[in-house]
């Protein structure tokens, strides 16, 4: 976003980050085995390729490495107010203009709030009765305790997802006993990683139009092989075919039938976020792993106690639970025009115009708004076609102007979207944090990519109320 105001000339232009260095969940998600899930080459700016990536699906440090890279090359650091979180946005009704307070307790004013700030960086933990009498160390997989050394420890792992998924077979060889504790088994496909030969990364940056090429591949597979999972009909090829490599991989990689009975779904695959890793399930075979399955009725001084009345044993407790998706959502952050708050606007469930604005909030753009976010594409892709209509609203307004969706320009596109959702397996009977209690997705986007970036790249007026 910083880089696309500059290109259009804007340089009076601030970027607040609460974290002490930029890569949003790259900075804070640093545990054992953290990685992106989708291909590295795709998981960049189109305007910034980096054929230095090590691997088809980099680690953390990698993407946060990169992150910082793209800060210096745009020129972006003078931006930057690192350290600083934002904790109230007001809208002045005799100035219009947006009060932004800080953490630090200062001020700023400004004509335009972009908020991009991510899903994944409030940690959820669940509330499980007798966590605070555990007397070993415990925390949450996105604040990792580096300092606290695994080696010959009994450590408990409460969830069994994407960051399990990563966690678990990064520390199984060093802990004395791993305990995974699962609510219900996931999908898993495998991620046929690799390191790049020092030949493809010397194609990267000599051949001519070969990354462009490459990460075109990359982008109509995420389209043609991906998206298609999560539509209906059930039995369409894509899920078929998905639903082959998990049996395959369950298969290569469990021997023991009753351990894989047990890592067996009974949803739809695409209902809840599909996983992908290449060593999880064979994990979960070796000696000094277990899986747990029984319901965890409390948690003891010693360790995990499940509704069967074993008492897992345990040194160290981490919770790969997740995160608040929805909390960013509703805070009581955002004051608009007459005091009027977002999270009042969204007491029903929270919508976007395209999932950048919302209608009574003048010049407040969201990078990653309400449905917006994907389970079949890249984050960045999508962040990038947000840009662009942020850019052109932005324009539209002029210097001194007010733009925002009009309230029926805002109904009429849910009620699209959320049709389109009732066209999904997300919209099937398994929860997931995909879906809210009441059944309504707030987070994920229906339809493809190209479908995405189409009706970002130009604004229709009619469906604004420009003002000065």
């Amino acid at each position: 976003m910083g880089k696309r105001l500059l290109d259009a000339g804007i340089n009076n232009f601030l970027i607040f980050d609460q974290a002490q260095k930029v890569g949003g969940t790259w900075y804070w998600n640093s545990y054992p085995g953290a990685a992106c899930d989708v291909m590295s080459h795709f998981y960049c700016f189109s305007f910034a390729p980096n054929p230095d990536w090590s691997r088809k699906y980099s680690p953390w440090n990698e993407i946060q490495a990169y992150a910082d890279r793209c800060v210096d090359k745009f020129g972006l650091w003078p931006h930057m107010e690192l350290g600083i979180g934002v904790d109230q946005c007001r809208f002045n009704d005799e100035a219009k203009l947006w009060e932004v307070t800080l953490s630090d307790g200062s001020q700023v004013r400004a004509r335009h709030v972009i908020d991009g700030s991510g899903g994944l960086h409030v940690p959820l933990i669940p509330a499980i009765k007798g966590a605070d009498r555990f007397e070993g160390e415990k925390w949450h997989s996105s604040l990792w305790r580096h300092d606290v050394d695994l080696k010959g420890k009994k450590v408990a792992v409460i969830g069994s997802a994407a960051s399990a998924a990563q966690i678990v077979p990064a520390i199984a060889g060093t802990a004395a006993h791993v305990s995974v504790f699962q609510r219900t088994p996931n999908y898993l496909i495998p991620r046929h990683d690799r390191h790049y030969t020092a030949f493809e990364q010397w194609s990267f940056r000599n051949v001519p139009f070969y990354g462009k090429l490459y990460r075109l591949a990359l982008f109509l597979r995420y389209e043609w092989l991906a998206y298609p999972i999560v539509k209906t009909p059930a039995k369409n090829l894509a899920r078929r075919y998905a639903l082959r490599q998990f049996r395959q991989l369950l298969e290569k990689s469990v021997a023991d039938p009753d351990l894989r009975a047990s890592l067996t779904p009974d949803y739809p695959i695409g209902c809840k976020r599909v996983l992908i890793s290449d060593e999880f399930l064979s994990a979960l075979t070796r000696e000094n792993v277990s899986l747990v399955t029984e319901a965890i009725e409390c948690i003891t001084s010693a360790g995990v106690r499940t509704a069967d009345g074993t008492e897992h044993e345990a040194d160290i407790l981490v919770y790969a639970t997740g995160f608040d998706t929805q909390g960013h959502h509703t805070e009581q952050r955002v004051i608009g025009p007459n005091g009027r708050s977002l999270a009042e606007a969204w007491s029903n469930a929270p919508i976007a115009y395209e999932g950048c604005m919302v209608a009574g909030f003048p010049n407040y753009h969201f990078v990653t708004g309400p449905n917006t976010g994907v389970g079949s594409t890249s984050i960045i892709f999508m962040i990038e076609q947000s840009a662009n209509l942020i850019m052109n609203c932005i324009q539209a307004a002029g210097e001194d102007g007010l733009i925002a969706p009009r309230e029926k320009a805002m109904r009429e596109y849910d009620a699209e979207i959320q049709a389109a959702l009732a066209g999904t397996v997300w919209a099937t009977s398994c929860s997931s944090w995909y879906k809210r209690d009441d059944g309504h997705i707030t987070i994920l986007y229906p339809y493809n990519a190209q479908t995405y970036r189409k009706r970002h790249q130009h604004i229709r007026l009619e469906d604004f109320e420009l003002s000065k």
